[in-house]
């Protein structure tokens, strides 16, 4: 009864400050049972967020004023184009790049941004769960990565001195929610951390914070009960709490010198990592954001280098895609987001993949208590501005980490090909076909997976290997999503983490069909006068793939309709791509290596 009193006690003063005069009416004419169960969740959230809710909801009202009053968040900076460096894939400069990013790796770190449900895709699970394609329902996104930093981990080893290599490990941080915390895991704990060791893992799980209902940050309660409604605070709060958990400062004590940020369903963007890294030790950026080029106007936040002489600060930072163009428009162009010679805007496309120095970015941290700059966006029911369609709350970005530095922070950008680097998988396939006729990026299973395939394929022609060209027959259409249906070419990290080692592992003349499937794996996997016109799928043990498989044992990917008899009985992660694998008859004859 004492802790109760207690809890209530706080939950009083806290309502207090926060200026909560109607909650707290509610709260006095509230049964028992309903105070301890609000000053629970009061006290908690109270605890949960840096500051405190009174310092929320202090600026929560600053920032809705700021929205009534319309105040350009951008009033006064001057856009420019950033500084940066457009990287081509297997050019030399490339090859230079990836080099040193490999030489550094043993200085890095990763987190993983994973706070998301595939309910937008129509996957009931956390989106880190769902397979990156059919060919291997076991490997999933988180998995994958997982394995690449394996993968890197075996690279380093065979380079660093032998005192090194004993308890040597990349760290990996994952930032789950409330949503995907123990489903993460319970993932992680299944599988056995998918090969990392338990230690090198950590998880840190974000907390929502109160949904608000007008001008004066009124909390938003529920109407059925005595409880506060939340919302998620946005993927900011990975820095948070990177700093509240001690997470950065542990991985500055390990000398760790560099901390790569990835979301949480982009199966390429590893492909472009080592090289970035390069970037940013060659140009001793302390932010370096992947990117790659979008077309003007383009629904995708681009970045830009802003100045405002007035209060001397100069940023480099993601403008989203419908605040740039006015941007533009008022002090860099009249005619706004324009083209360049080659088709694409001037202010490459952001794929929220950011490489930080870590001492700058611990450095940054400690003077902010790891708070990051937030933003508002309320839906206003009429002009007035007084009344919301629905609740609102503080939000905050990952990408506007930047904010925080001074002026002479150095951040810029690596931007490679899309097809290189980056391919989301976000959107149910109805919306995708709707995206995909708007000619738009339709970012659903079907692309995910294809462009997998596409990418891989694309390598190995970057080193030589012949392939059967497609033509317009070989296109498939996965309701309403169409693509061209070539070879399925799958490299595992472990067959090789550079585009050199790729490279180094194939000799001779190579050839492969169109209708083939070739999973690589494998460290000591070589290649060698091969000629596929089938399935090919290689371990982990050594091995050199040549001579002739000709027998035509495809895999071949069917589509599928929602009116099929049996769609509703499928596995949710077939009905989301459009599409179902059919094997030969003959599937146990499979060229299939293993040890």
């Amino acid at each position: 009864m004492e802790i109760q009193t207690k809890f209530q006690d706080k939950c009083i003063e806290i309502l207090e400050e926060c200026e909560q005069f109607d909650l707290l009416e509610k709260f006095e004419n509230a049964t028992e049972e309903e105070k301890d169960s609000l000053a629970q969740q009061i006290v908690k959230l109270d605890f949960d967020f840096k500051g405190g809710l009174a310092e929320y909801c202090e600026r929560a009202r600053d920032l809705l004023n700021d929205s009534k009053m319309g105040v350009n968040p951008f009033g006064g900076f001057v856009p420019s184009v950033p500084t940066g460096i457009n990287v081509e894939a297997n050019s030399k400069e490339f090859h230079q790049l990836e080099a040193t990013g490999m030489e550094n790796m043993q200085d890095a770190c990763f987190v993983l941004v994973a706070g998301g449900l595939g309910e937008r895709l129509g996957y009931s699970s956390i989106k880190v769960g769902l397979p990156l394609t059919l060919l291997d329902k076991e490997l999933c996104y988180l998995k994958f990565y997982c394995e690449y930093i394996k993968a890197f981990e075996s690279r380093v080893i065979r380079n660093v001195d032998e005192e090194k290599r004993e308890g040597f490990h990349i760290p990996l941080c994952i930032m789950t929610s409330g949503d995907t915390h123990e489903k993460t895991l319970s993932l992680l704990e299944e599988k056995e951390y998918f090969g990392l060791t338990k230690d090198q893992v950590t998880v840190v799980k974000q907390e929502k914070v109160p949904a608000l209902i007008d001008n004066n940050s009124n909390f938003s309660v529920a109407k059925d009960k005595l409880e506060i409604e939340t919302k998620p605070h946005g993927h900011g709060d990975v820095h948070t709490l990177l700093h509240q958990h001690g997470v950065i400062q542990k991985w500055a004590k390990m000398d760790k010198r560099w901390v790569v940020f990835f979301q949480d369903t982009n199966a390429l963007v590893f492909r472009a990592i080592p090289s970035a890294l390069g970037v940013s030790v060659k140009r001793d950026f302390d932010v370096n954001s992947i990117c790659v080029p979008r077309k003007p106007g383009e629904a995708m936040g681009g970045i830009a280098t802003l100045t405002n002489e007035a209060v001397n600060q100069k940023i480099t930072i993601n403008v989203e895609y419908n605040q740039l163009d006015p941007l533009l428009r008022a002090s860099w162009n009249k005619d706004g987001d324009v083209a360049d010679e080659n088709g694409y805007s001037f202010f490459p496309g952001n794929t929220n993949v950011i490489v930080m120095k870590v001492s700058t970015y611990l450095d940054t941290l400690d003077k902010t208590q790891g708070l990051i700059p937030e933003f508002v966006n309320p839906k206003y029911k009429d002009e007035s501005k007084e009344v919301f369609k629905s609740a609102t709350r503080l939000e905050c970005m990952m990408q506007d980490f930047p904010k925080l530095l001074d002026k002479t922070s150095k951040v810029g950008f690596s931007c490679y090909e899309k097809w290189f680097c980056f391919s989301a998988v976000k959107n149910n396939i109805v919306d995708a076909a709707v995206k995909f006729d708007k000619g738009l990026s339709p970012e659903c299973g079907a692309t995910g997976e294809y462009d997998i395939f596409e990418c891989n394929a694309k390598i190995l022609k970057m080193v030589g290997v012949e392939f059967e060209d497609t033509v317009e027959e070989d296109i498939k259409d996965f309701q309403g999503i169409r693509v061209k249906d070539g070879a399925k070419v799958f490299l595992h990290p472990s067959f090789g983490v550079t585009i050199k080692e790729i490279r180094d592992k194939i000799t001779g003349e190579n050839y492969i069909s169109k209708k083939s499937m070739l999973w690589l794996q494998g460290e000591e996997t070589t290649i060698h006068n091969l000629h596929l016109d089938s399935t090919l799928v290689t371990s982990s043990f050594p091995q050199t793939l040549e001579g002739e498989y000709k027998d035509q044992k495809y895999i071949d990917y069917v589509p599928l309709s929602p009116t099929d008899e049996d769609f509703e009985n499928l596995d949710e992660v077939i009905k989301i791509r459009g599409f179902k694998l059919c094997p030969p008859e003959n599937f146990d004859e499979l060229n299939i290596i293993s040890n």
